[in-house]
């Protein structure tokens, strides 16, 4: 596997990871669980939430798209 590869599966994976820890502070804060664990979530919640952001923002992903393509999802031709 490349480099490339490696480093886009570990953002997605920080991004996956970040989610389901932010999506479990919120279930603690909803259910009366005691407000020193629901604290700790939001914790550590903020804290990769930051780790999310950095590791985004420093990834070396390019792409050759602009935004002259429109959407990166399908392909749009545009009328001359």
């Amino acid at each position: 596997m490349g480099a490339r590869f490696q480093s886009m599966r570990s953002v997605k994976f920080i991004v996956y990871l970040t989610t389901m820890v932010v999506v479990l502070y919120t279930l603690l804060s909803q259910l009366n669980v005691p407000y020193p664990l629901v604290f700790v979530a939001f914790l550590i919640s903020q804290g990769l939430l930051l780790l999310m952001a950095y590791r985004i923002l420093t990834d070396k992903y390019q792409t050759k798209r602009t935004f002259e393509d429109w959407y990166g999802d399908k392909n749009i031709e545009r009328h001359k």
